[in-house]
């Protein structure tokens, strides 16, 4: 702050100006710069290049994991920006930092606590075949990414101790599966929750 000065006044006696008051960051709060991206669309037009364009097992695979990608992207950016309206700093409450947790149960637990917290009005109906396809995506998604894909194979393994999801299982899988399951994902939770899907959203 500056130093006080003195000045006289007419009759000669000192006055002292004291310099204006300068509000301080602490008197109204440090604010919060907050940087984010959006990777859910990316990564669903990932998945949909596979879908679309690519054969074979390769294509397969890949279309797998980018799908898989897409969804958990999307479940966090979802929140972020259309549940809590950017209100950052209350996103760890739905995704903690550092927890660890399969995509597949924060497709469950988010929502119901969400719907908890009064944020949204409905939950997805998990007892559909959509949730049932999405658990068998995650677990190829998983397979492949944790290498149990990559596990050799002989007739005489017990049934869960072969590879999975097998080269040949990958070979048959029809193009476009993946992409639609989390496609379907998406628009189950919109449409319990009672809001339009995103105009980028599309079928492969």
């Amino acid at each position: 702050m500056a130093e006080n000065q003195n000045v006289s006044d007419t009759q000669g006696q000192p006055q002292v100006i004291r310099p204006a008051s300068i509000p301080s960051a602490e008197a109204f709060g440090t604010p919060t710069i907050w940087l984010t991206y959006s990777f859910a669309p990316e990564w669903l037009n990932d998945a949909l290049c596979e879908a679309r364009t690519g054969r074979g097992h390769d294509a397969r695979r890949r279309e797998i994991v980018f799908a898989v990608c897409f969804a958990e992207s999307y479940l966090v950016e979802w929140v972020r920006d259309q549940v809590l309206n950017q209100d950052l700093g209350r996103l760890s409450e739905f995704f903690p930092p550092g927890e660890r947790r399969g995509v597949a149960e924060k497709w469950k637990d988010v929502p119901k606590a969400l719907l908890d917290a009064s944020l949204i009005k409905a939950v997805p109906d998990l007892g559909q075949l959509y949730w049932r396809e999405w658990l068998k995506l995650v677990d190829m998604r998983n397979g492949l990414v944790h290498a149990k894909a990559s596990r050799p194979h002989t007739g005489s393994q017990k049934s869960g101790d072969g590879p999975y999801p097998p080269k040949g299982d990958l070979d048959k899988l029809e193009p476009g599966w993946a992409a639609r399951v989390v496609v379907k994902l998406v628009r189950e939770l919109h449409s319990a929750v009672g809001i339009p899907t995103p105009v980028w959203l599309a079928e492969p």
